[in-house]
């Protein structure tokens, strides 16, 4: 994932300025620019950017938010002479290092922080705010994708406090990101003129917002509020007066996210410094150290300062430190080039019996314990030959830069002997070489990082920052713009061979680790095999029938364009009245004022218009609502699906997505580049779309999918006796489980209502769902469905034993394991705030049932791999969750699926519970179930 720093510049300015307030050169201010500087410095070695956008307060007399408050901000005294004059140089060090800068009329650099921040994360790319205040972090409450970097004393030396998670904002304010308006709503914020609530600060306002979420849940239980320490009648008297300044307080507390001014890409955010340009404004502001980073003769160092270190020997045993340093320098730098330095390389391998290297688009270069050599492999032009793309990225072959392909039969050679194989991706190497090297002796560095830290980022930098300090420099932040084919052997050295070497160094200790944390099952017998089995599916692909999807997308279109005509009628009230349905601004507006409908939940920017809203209008009654919701699922599947998957086939048309191994830190694989796995499985639509996915000419599709596969590992996890009895003897579960708690004794039939609110119980509660939880699914009172869970767990009372040891695993030991032993680290689950607790012992049954059944899907497509890998008339080309596809000849599908249907019920032998399948044979994979 690509990052983007967005800076609070007026923020950086002021602590810059006053860290260095009597900097002067030339008789002119400079510390407030000098001090920026450093910190600008100092945030691009510390983040390695690729996108950096500058945010910019305005005059307060054009603030919006004084149109609702006069006095906000009101207070604040003016900024010293000495800033103000340096804010234009400060602006023009931006223009030299290329950074975009944004500064809206009538809005603050938060609101505009925050809709770039949306709008970034939106795109998929992860977004670090650097600012000074805490308030922002209210940033992290809908956008994943978003972290929020606290700026230290403002020297440029403190290093970062990172807030990302709820529980980061939990302990630095006391509640969680989405609460912060609420919380500013009661105490009020005195250096913005926030009046608040009198009297209550935030020992008092933590507990309140703890128990009632926010100030629409504390007002409508204010008369509990005494049962609250502290909080006395008095104080309540001063709430019910001050209620409307509250609200304001929240209302003026909020960033908004959704400018109508700012509309940007990451693309636009891409910045490249003036090198020449920044050394003579250094040189003009007497900055002596910064001219010397950008003086000519300067040779810049690959790496980060600081991080060339030899570790101590007795250290290197101690599994608890993660830092392992290497001293780059020692080792000999060779290209491969010739048949004597091949020789010269081979030799060496042979010695060692073990290839280290590591590989991608620029090159490949393989480690051994005296030297790192680079075998180029990119061609000088952009001709380069492709295998078919996998995902969206089309992955080079190696067709080396020598006419006669020789660097290729080098490289191939290599792996003749099958010796130990370690490198970072190993399925890069299948797809760069389309064979099959992985071994039973090969070693991902990848899929143990994983393992390790529940990781799912695929980046070696991570890696190598984790383990040994080192923060490598990306392809595009050494060279610039340049192409590949401009750059010397020398050049991509420095990129490349450092990245084998830290694979080569941190090797063992990897090793060690995943011993000592007895993960050795789960990489052997899981993750490794898997590797090979996915590089194939990935080359397979399946097939897609293009004209299907063209009269989809016209059928989808069309039904768009007539609901998106009764919408505009709806919200005339019979009138045709056209609007943005995308805005949710606009849509508020005509909802909440035009139309009057209640409002039902607020977000940062006013009423809220998501899914969950539109289904409680729908449920009042308001037709729109249903048009609205039924308008945004069609418009999904049509711009992710109907309209793009055409435009990613090969020459077969066949699409090749990714199977991401290190998707989840459950263990689940995902899929991307198309994400097969999201395509609905229930909706008709759904059902429209999985019909595009056809068999070849004389092919046929075999669908198989495990029956209840995670309540049958909690069957097994369990031992709970009504379970096994139940799935032993073959009985349907949901109906068992629906005569108990409706007491349906056994001479009456279960009604389908009943099974399917059962189903819902048994899939809900083993991932701990409160009674308010299932009552909003199911749409009962909440004492019926507390009722119903005391019933399930009468019935089941060893699922409750199950659940409770699980959580006091994970709070005594801060994760949990799999079947298999992979484990996950718990986060929250001894946290004090009992939402983020709550959360945590969700997160730590759920790993546990959901990371077993994945990992049993694993099992099963390694064994049926390794049993049909030789054949030609059967391939195993998807996996969705629980399902898996098969492309076999025709003439043989019945006796395949029959084969396969074992396979898959054996490939685990459970003690007490047992698996099973659902077979069936299509010509698309809509038909298989």
């Amino acid at each position: 994932m690509e990052r983007v720093v967005l800076l609070d510049t007026s923020a950086i300015i002021y602590r810059a300025f006053y860290a260095n307030p009597h900097f002067r050169t030339k008789k002119e201010p400079t510390g407030a620019i000098y001090g920026f500087t450093l910190i600008l410095q100092k945030i691009i070695k510390e983040f390695s950017p690729k996108m950096i956008g500058a945010a910019f307060d305005v005059s307060r007399s054009t603030l919006k938010r004084t149109e609702s408050y006069s006095e906000y901000k009101a207070q604040r005294e003016a900024a010293p002479e000495d800033l103000i004059a340096q804010i234009p140089r400060i602006e023009e060090l931006l223009d030299y290092y290329g950074i975009a800068k944004f500064k809206i009329p009538g809005h603050e650099a938060d609101d505009v922080l925050g809709t770039l921040g949306k709008q970034l994360s939106e795109q998929g790319y992860e977004v670090i705010i650097i600012t000074g205040d805490k308030d922002i972090s209210q940033l992290i409450c809908d956008e994943k994708n978003i972290k929020i970097a606290l700026l230290g004393k403002g020297d440029g030396k403190d290093p970062f406090k990172i807030l990302e998670k709820n529980e980061d904002v939990v302990e630095s304010l006391g509640v969680l990101p989405c609460q912060i308006p609420d919380f500013f709503g009661l105490i009020g914020d005195s250096s913005d003129g926030i009046p608040g609530v009198r009297k209550i600060g935030p020992k008092k306002a933590i507990p309140m917002i703890e128990k009632y979420e926010n100030l629409e849940g504390i007002y409508e239980n204010i008369e509990f509020l005494t049962e609250i320490p502290g909080i006395g009648k008095s104080l309540i008297q001063n709430m019910i007066e001050d209620k409307e300044l509250a609200f304001l307080s929240r209302k003026l507390a909020t960033i908004e996210v959704d400018l109508e001014e700012i509309k940007v890409t990451g693309e636009e955010l891409v910045f490249s410094e003036n090198k020449e340009k920044l050394r003579e404004f250094f040189t003009e502001l007497e900055f002596k150290a910064m001219i010397k980073k950008y003086d000519e003769n300067s040779s810049s160092s690959l790496f980060k300062a600081g991080e060339k270190f030899e570790k101590k020997s007795e250290e290197k045993e101690n599994l608890d430190d993660k830092q392992i340093f290497i001293n780059y320098d020692k080792y000999k730098k060779i290209v491969v080039d010739s048949e004597e330095i091949y020789e010269l390389l081979k030799s060496e391998i042979d010695r060692e019996k073990k290839i280290v290297f590591y590989l991608d688009e620029i090159g490949c270069s393989i480690s051994t314990s005296k030297t790192d050599f680079y075998i180029p492999n990119v061609k000088k032009s952009d001709d380069v030959v492709e295998s078919p793309k996998i995902g969206n990225l089309s992955l080079l072959t190696l067709d080396f830069t020598s006419d006669n392909n020789k660097e290729k039969e080098w490289f191939v050679n290599l792996f003749e002997n099958e010796y130990e194989v370690v490198g970072f991706n190993l399925k890069t190497l299948c797809h760069y070489t389309k064979s099959e090297l992985v071994n039973e002796k090969s070693f991902d560095m990848l899929i143990a990082y994983h393992l390790l830290t529940s990781s799912t980022k695929d980046e070696i930098e991570l890696f190598a920052k984790e383990y040994t300090g080192v923060e490598f420099e990306k392809f595009n932040q050494l060279y610039s713009k340049r192409a590949v084919s401009e750059l010397s052997a020398e050049e991509i050295i420095k990129y490349i061979t450092p990245r084998s070497r830290v694979i080569y160094e941190t090797e063992e200790y990897l090793r060690k680790r995943i011993e000592h944390e007895e993960l050795e099952i789960v990489l052997n017998t899981i993750e490794m095999p898997l590797i090979s089995v996915l590089a194939q599916m990935e080359r397979d692909g399946i097939k897609i029938d293009i004209e299907h999807f063209r009269k989809l997308s016209k059928e989808f279109n069309y039904k768009l364009d007539e609901i998106r005509e009764q919408i505009y009628l709806e919200a005339g009230a019979g009138e045709k009245k056209e609007f943005n349905i995308n805005s949710p601004k606009q849509l508020a507006e005509i909802l909440f004022v035009d139309l009057g409908m209640p409002i039902l939940k607020k977000n940062k920017t006013g009423p809220s218009t998501d899914v969950e809203v539109l289904e409680n209008l729908r449920d009042l009654g308001f037709k729109v609502a249903e048009l609205l919701l039924e308008h945004r699922k069609l418009s999904k599947l049509t711009q992710t699906y109907v309209d793009p998957l055409p435009k990613l086939v090969d020459i077969n048309s066949r699409i090749h997505s990714s199977f991401n191994q290190i998707g989840t830190a459950t263990g689940r694989l995902s899929s991307s580049n198309p994400n097969l796995q999201n395509i609905p499985v229930k909706s008709d639509e759904g059902l429209r779309i999985r019909e595009g996915f056809v068999a070849d000419k004389e092919k046929k599709l075999i669908g198989i999918d495990y029956s209840q596969i995670e309540l049958r590992v909690l069957a097994e996890m369990t031992q709970d006796e009504n379970l096994i009895l139940a799935y032993r003897e073959n009985k349907d579960l949901h109906e068992i489980t629906a005569r108990k708690i409706f007491g349906v004794n056994e001479s009456e039939a279960v009604t389908r209502e009943q099974r399917t609110i059962a189903k819902t119980i048994n899939f809900s509660l083993i991932y701990g769902k409160t009674a308010f939880g299932l009552a909003k699914e199911l749409k009962i009172p909440q004492k019926d469905a507390s009722t119903y869970i005391k019933t399930y767990f009468e019935q089941y009372p060893k699922v409750k034993v199950f659940e409770q040891e699980t959580i006091e695993y994970a709070e005594k030991h801060g994760y949990v394991k799999t079947l298999f032993g992979r484990k996950r680290g718990i986060e929250g689950i001894n946290s004090r705030n009992r939402n983020i607790k709550m959360q945590g012992e969700r997160m730590a049954v759920n790993t546990v049932i959901q990371g077993t059944a994945a990992e049993i899907i694993k099992k099963a497509m390694i064994d049926i791999y390794n049993e049909i890998k030789e054949k030609t008339d059967i391939k195993l080309i998807l996996q969705v969750h629980d399902e898996l596809i098969f492309e076999v000849d025709e003439k043989k599908a019945e006796t395949y699926k029959k084969q396969l249907e074992e396979f898959m019920k054996k490939c685990v032998e459970f003690k007490y519970s047992k698996l099973d399948v659902n077979g069936s044979i299509a010509s698309n994979w809509g038909e298989t179930k």
